[in-house]
């Protein structure tokens, strides 16, 4: 028997980036400051991340390989909009970034609420 999901549930994928033991704090605050879950902190993240990218433009270069000094980096899944995933994606491919940069990005410079 195949599982059908619910019309709510296709709208989204996982996705894995990888945030510095700071940021992940940082995610897990923000949820719990809003009452949300990580993952709808992470997508209130991305959108705010996202239109400030319209309204100011791309990066002109990638940022390169990032070193943390003295955190841990630690992969992590979370749930977004298929809309988000396709953004990130596009974004990626026009500045060179990786998923991960874009996503520790948003990540400091967002707020969930």
């Amino acid at each position: 028997m195949v599982k059908r999901l619910s019309a709510r549930h296709t709208n989204y994928t996982t996705v894995y980036f990888s945030l510095t033991a700071e940021q992940a704090s940082k995610l897990r605050e923000a949820a719990k400051k809003a009452l949300v879950s990580e993952s709808e902190a992470l997508r209130r993240m991305l959108d705010a991340y996202l239109a400030e990218v319209e309204k100011r433009g791309l990066p002109s270069e990638p940022y390169g390989k990032m070193r943390f000094k003295g955190y841990e980096e630690r992969v992590v899944p979370r749930t977004i909009r298929k809309e988000q995933d396709s953004r990130l994606r596009e974004l990626s491919e026009r500045t060179g970034r990786s998923i991960s940069e874009l996503v520790r990005e948003a990540v400091e410079g967002g707020s969930a609420e």
